[in-house]
């Protein structure tokens, strides 16, 4: 029997290497914290979506507390995560953003070079669909 999704993908060895990625662009970035916030009691019942909302709200936990400047250190991070841990990037802007369009949906852009914001983008098209499409249909 193959082994489950949930875990060959946000692996201990991925989040550490993740986690790094953060480091380096944030020096301060309290990877110990982040890490168990990550690895609590629940995270072995989780299924591989909730795994990965989780660790987006485990970031949202040791990021900065300003959207922007989270924001900043996300989108330089984006080059160099690999894997489901990209699509975490995204969800945080999916799930933090929606009052900031202004930063949000150049963010999304940014960050489907790298991996996908397809279910990211759906609740700002929900919310203000001409809104978005005006955005998405001035891109190159």
């Amino acid at each position: 029997m193959a082994e489950p999704l949930k875990d060959q993908y946000l692996t201990e060895t991925s989040l550490d290497e993740f986690a790094d990625t953060l480091v380096e662009c944030h020096p301060v970035f309290d990877k110990e914290r982040f890490l168990e916030l990550v690895f609590d009691s629940s995270w072995k019942e989780k299924e591989l979506m909730k795994r990965m909302r989780h660790v987006t709200e485990c970031l949202h936990k040791t990021l900065p507390e300003s959207y922007n400047n989270a924001l900043d250190i996300l989108i330089e991070a984006a080059p160099d995560v690999k894997g489901m841990e990209a699509i975490c990037l995204p969800d945080y802007v999916e799930l933090y953003g929606q009052d900031n369009f202004e930063l949000s949906l150049p963010a999304l852009e940014h960050f489907t070079k790298y991996s996908t914001a397809e279910f990211a983008v759906r609740p700002f098209i929900a919310r203000e669909p001409e809104r978005v499409m005006t955005f998405m249909n001035s891109l190159d």
